[in-house]
């Protein structure tokens, strides 16, 4: 009897961690760079946990700290916080196009292509 219980226990458990999968544009990306195409950011790092960072192309400036959501199936809404206060929380989205190439935008804007990286 215990070790019904315990299998059933086991497969239950299963069952609740295979409904938990992590969004596809969760990852480290770094831009595409090449004479067509250029970028203000360098990188990109999507944690599962929720948490973003956003660094730049200019080594100067610091890497901006964010939090993330699923907008869609294969986009995320990124929030930053800034500090310059006249300039408030910063809006982006990362649209994921392929399995490893996504699409990064400010109100429309493109801002950059990323590669996902290994």
């Amino acid at each position: 009897m215990c070790s019904r219980g315990l299998l059933v226990s086991i497969v239950l458990s299963m069952f609740f961690l295979v409904g938990c999968s992590g969004h596809p544009g969760a990852g480290k990306w770094a831009a595409v760079v090449d004479e067509n195409q250029s970028s203000i950011f360098a990188s990109i790092t999507i944690d599962f946990d929720g948490k973003a960072s956003i660094t730049p192309t200019d080594s100067e400036a610091p890497a901006q700290n964010c939090y993330w959501q699923a907008s869609a199936e294969d986009s995320i809404a990124i929030q930053c916080g800034t500090a310059d206060q006249d300039k408030g929380t910063l809006f982006y989205s990362l649209q994921v196009e392929e399995p490893n190439l996504a699409v990064l935008t400010m109100d429309d804007q493109v801002l950059g292509q990323f590669k996902r990286l290994p």
